[in-house]
């Protein structure tokens, strides 16, 4: 991580307030930036979790440092916290406040008559609103943006460069979504009729709730009746896509190159590793973790507050066993082949024995 630096200067008991840590040692040493500990620089705040990790960061040229409670003592001055790198990103939103927007539309925007834009509204140039939009107060339409009809984006809302939104598409307030996305795109929805493919019209719409974050190059399909949604303060990554029907939840990850099929629900706090595959008709359970590359077949469900990784998906500890069998496998294969020659051997002597009793 780069070293983040600002005008801004706040004192070590400053910043204890804001995040509602504790001080220990001198909390009169001033803050000129925030950093981490694999980039340390003088006059810098960073966080640590491991306290094994402090005798090696306790000589560096940090200033001082977000701690864990546990942590009670050290050469350097400490703001001790329960959640340090929650503590650690407050006070990097603090000396690096999210950008401001100059709320001019701009007159090489194309916006349709019908459209109804608030107050206070951003909307840079080439961008464009179609017929029955409406955008609330405060929020950013970046350039070369394409807002279909009778879509309707809330307040405080940062549409950035190239997004696609397609029509009736409906987006709540505080939402951001990042350049190159397209939301509303058909389902892929299509009947055989013995002959070719035909195409079921898709209908429906996508609903993006409140707080929601949206990476570049995310593609959201439009449901082939009723909605494809979007929970409120989900965070998808870059280059997901999501097919139509599907229903995420409130407060869920999603990481990069992950897919979902459609018709799958997935519920609250659900965290996916990348290139997580879901089937159709999947049904995830609230605070479930599904690991990266994980495979869920067809019609699944996975039952709440679970781990679950592997293709087709199993339960971690399940899966564990299986993997370390994969990995003892050569060594399986070794002694398989020996056992089997020394029972080649035990059945010659035996039949050797058979033969010399024969004889007598």
């Amino acid at each position: 991580m780069p070293f983040i630096m600002s005008l801004m200067e706040k004192t070590l008991n400053e910043i204890a307030i804001l995040i509602k840590g504790t001080i220990v040692g001198n909390g009169d040493i001033e803050i000129i930036g925030i950093t981490s500990i694999e980039s340390p620089k003088e006059g810098c705040l960073a966080y640590i979790t491991d306290a094994k990790k402090l005798s090696e960061i306790e000589k560096t040229c940090l200033a001082a440092l977000i701690v864990p409670p546990e942590i009670q003592s050290t050469v350097k001055p400490v703001i001790q916290h329960p959640h340090p790198k929650v503590a650690w990103a407050i006070v990097l939103g603090l000396f690096n406040p999210a950008r401001t927007f100059p709320k001019i539309i701009s007159n090489q925007a194309f916006i349709a008559k019908s459209a109804k834009i608030g107050k206070n509204v951003t909307i840079e140039p080439f961008s464009y609103i179609g017929e029955n939009v409406t955008i609330d107060e405060d929020s950013v339409i970046r350039s070369h943006s394409y807002i279909d009809e009778g879509t309707s984006i809330g307040k405080n809302t940062v549409i950035h460069p190239g997004v696609v939104l397609y029509p009736n598409t409906k987006i709540g307030h505080n939402v951001a979504i990042h350049a190159g996305t397209v939301i509303g795109t058909d389902g892929f929805g299509y009947v055989f009729d013995g002959q070719k493919h035909l195409k079921v019209p898709q209908v429906g719409n996508v609903i993006i709730e409140d707080d929601v974050e949206i990476g570049g190059c995310v593609t959201i399909d439009r449901a082939t009746i009723g909605s494809t949604i979007i929970g409120k303060g989900t965070k998808i990554d870059n280059l997901v896509q999501i097919a139509h029907n599907v229903e995420i939840g409130q407060h869920s990850c999603l990481s990069a190159q992950t897919g979902i099929a459609g018709s799958s629900k997935v519920g609250n706090f659900v965290t996916m590793g990348g290139r997580v595959g879901l089937a159709d008709h999947v049904e995830i359970g609230d605070q479930v973790m599904l690991g990266a590359e994980s495979g869920v077949p067809p019609g699944k469900k996975i039952p709440p507050k679970q781990i679950w990784i592997g293709t087709p998906a199993r339960p971690y500890q399940e899966m564990r066993k299986q993997v370390g069998a994969q990995l003892r496998i050569a060594e399986t294969t070794q002694t398989v082949r020996e056992l089997k020659k020394r029972v080649e051997e035990l059945e010659k002597q035996i039949e050797n024995l058979k033969k010399e009793e024969t004889k007598q």
